[in-house]
């Protein structure tokens, strides 16, 4: 879809994206902060998404029930989540409705009171959202495959969410203090598409954020070289084993990235990938299989999921390591190649006919690029993978060294994987 987007620097240095779509009855709206976990010393673990909970909690204008009802009574929804390198608060509202809109968000991001009570009520909210981890063995696998990778002493290797102990040590002095460093003009991004005037925006936009100090970019303590790491939960009251698997692979900049994408969807993103068509409907030893592509500004990881019965995981570790080695000693077809790339172009084409996509689109582009990118440029590049790239790729990637695991099952199913992990073949 073509669309119309310019890119603004705000005096204050915020970057603005605004994406014309006059065919659309409403407008998205995103606000990004340049600051998620990686970003917290030790002693901040779980600040940055216990920031993101406060800011919903009332500003000196507006009542935490206030920002519901005012949002909520234009027709629209306000929402955010925090990451390992960037916090957004996003929303879609009618057009007609936007600047009311962006006046709540603009207050929101700006001038949050972290209020004592809410602060200890946020915390206990956070605290059965740890809790609940448990039991989500899914989830549970995503915290222990990011500690094995990248270590616990690294902020990549420590939950979003923090720990009960961290939560309580977290003061609204140092709250604010955290705040005040990162919530600034240099680190924030404001994206919004869909029916507007480039030229009325821009001014709503500068007039509402106007007083947001311009600061400092943060520093990041950068990613540690690929390393072997294994962390593992012993649930053996589970029926069934949960089990991840992480190769270290290049960063959002690498320019291989285009085809290790096309790589990894025909391992294991859809339902036509090797791994979904050989160990779950071949041989029938999974339910749930799946593999992604986790990018940051230095480093990258390839992870593999998959849910099974223990008894099943002797012969689906056998299967996985065919299923790279496949891709090593082999370049694909290119009837495989082309198929991929028609998913990942069509895919992203449908993706991007709404104003909320959009948005999201050229907010990301600025915060990681600092520049609006057409698609179609990325479509190109894609459309240049060959089948000789794709097993260059693999071959890089699918090695000893850049391997972590992470499982939770019972015992036995623990010491398996290990031996597997450690062995002398993890592709054959």
């Amino acid at each position: 879809m073509k669309t119309d987007t310019m890119i603004h620097r705000l005096p204050n240095g915020i970057r603005l994206a605004t994406t014309r779509m006059p065919h659309m009855a409403s407008i998205g709206l995103g606000v990004w902060a340049d600051v998620g976990s990686r970003h917290e010393s030790l002693e901040e673990h779980g600040m940055a998404h216990l920031v993101e909970h406060l800011l919903f909690k009332g500003t000196p204008e507006r009542s935490a029930m206030d920002i519901s009802r005012q949002v909520e009574r234009l027709g629209a929804s306000l929402d955010a989540y925090t990451v390992e390198d960037h916090t957004c608060y996003h929303t879609r509202s009618p057009a007609d409705a936007f600047p009311e809109l962006l006046g709540v968000m603009a207050d929101m991001y700006q001038n949050p009171v972290f209020d004592p009570a809410e602060l200890e009520s946020e915390k206990r909210v956070i605290g059965e959202e740890i809790s609940m981890v448990r039991d989500q063995p899914a989830q549970l696998l995503e915290d222990l495959i990011s500690e094995a990778t990248w270590g616990a002493e690294h902020p990549l290797g420590r939950t979003i969410t923090g720990t009960l102990e961290s939560l309580e040590s977290h003061s609204r002095e140092k709250i604010d203090g955290f705040f005040r460093r990162h919530y600034c003009g240099k680190q924030t991004v404001i994206s919004v598409a869909g029916a507007l005037e480039h030229g009325e925006i821009h001014d709503l936009v500068a007039g509402a954020f106007s007083h947001l100090p311009a600061g400092d970019q943060a520093a990041v303590e950068p990613a540690y070289g690929a390393r072997f790491g294994m962390r593992h939960e012993e649930m053996d009251d589970r029926e069934q084993a949960h089990l991840s698997i992480s190769f270290r692979c290049g960063d959002r900049y690498d320019p291989d990235r285009f085809s290790q994408k096309i790589m990894n969807v025909i391992l294991g993103e859809n339902m036509s990938s090797r791994m979904f068509q050989f160990l779950r409907e071949q041989l029938g030893l999974c339910y749930e299989i799946q593999s992604e592509v986790i990018s940051f500004a230095d480093a990258g990881v390839l992870q593999v999921y998959l849910a099974l019965d223990p008894d099943n995981l002797s012969q689906a570790l056998a299967a996985l390591s065919r299923t790279f080695g496949s891709l090593c000693h082999q370049p694909p077809s290119q009837q495989e190649v082309d198929e991929a790339i028609s998913y990942c172009v069509g895919q992203s084409a449908i993706h991007l006919e709404s104003v909320s996509s959009q948005m999201m689109w050229a907010g990301e582009c600025l915060l990681s690029f600092d520049k609006w990118i057409d698609p179609d440029g990325i479509y190109e590049q894609l459309q240049a993978v060959t089948p000789a790239r794709v097993q260059a790729s693999a071959q890089k990637i699918f090695t000893q060294e850049n391997l972590s695991v992470s499982i939770a099952g019972p015992a036995s199913a623990i010491e398996q994987v290990s031996n597997w992990a450690t062995g002398s073949q993890i592709i054959y």
